[in-house]
């Protein structure tokens, strides 16, 4: 029997934490900037061949109030925005493992509330409300993550792996670490510098590249 590449249990859990994250974002984003969320980059593949896990999503193309009037903020893209869409990561992800992989992959914000970065996320939101959206969204994260059963997990940027815990020891790299091994939701998740946010030699790109598709076909 062929398996159901979105399987209607896992599409359930996945809404369902849908369902709780706009409610949870009703709470904490009064009086703040709406800046809206994003959980999932595209479908929810069960047994996904690479779960890419991201720190948190950017500002997106729409406003969180259009986002919210066409229904987007509430679902998932129906084709994985690493093949559709032209951000730089996304750009870079096709260059690495091309889009028919990709087609079939997950993309998972780690944390789900939008900023153009971790410093702008900080001024928007103190140091307690940070550690409140931080527990909610890590084990809505392993939800999903245990719902889709990945078979490989790659987190983006060495701060995405932290979030779940202590990296095991550089797996790659002199004095910058570029790459470590680690766990999230109870699998191993290998942890790479961000692909665009770093400024890294054309020697350690390819390194990078060359790390992750040994990983990623690895048994």
């Amino acid at each position: 029997m062929e398996r159901d590449p979105q399987n209607p249990s896992t599409q359930e859990i996945c809404r369902r934490i849908y369902s709780r994250t706009r409610d949870y974002y009703k709470e904490i984003s009064t009086g703040r900037e709406d800046v809206g969320f994003q959980i999932l980059y595209g479908p929810p593949f069960q047994e996904a061949p690479i779960l890419f896990l991201g720190y948190q999503p950017g500002k997106g193309t729409k406003t969180p109030l259009k986002e919210r009037e066409d229904g987007s903020e509430d679902r998932w893209p129906e084709v994985s925005e690493y093949v559709t869409e032209s951000w730089p990561l996304a750009k870079k992800l096709r260059n690495i493992f091309g889009t028919t992989l990709l087609h079939q992959c997950v993309g998972l914000n780690a944390i789900f509330i939008r900023s153009d970065s971790i410093e702008a996320y900080q001024r928007n939101f103190d140091l307690c409300i940070r550690r409140q959206i931080k527990e909610f969204c890590l084990p809505c994260v392993c939800e999903i993550i245990e719902a889709i059963r990945p078979r490989k997990i790659v987190a983006i940027g060495i701060e995405t792996l932290r979030l779940f815990g202590k990296a095991d020891p550089c797996l790659m790299g002199d004095k910058d670490v570029l790459a470590r091994m680690g766990t999230g939701a109870g699998r191993d998740v290998i942890g790479v510098i961000h692909l665009t946010g770093a400024r890294m030699s054309t020697p350690d790109r390819k390194r990078i590249t060359d790390c992750l598709l040994a990983y990623v076909n690895s048994a």
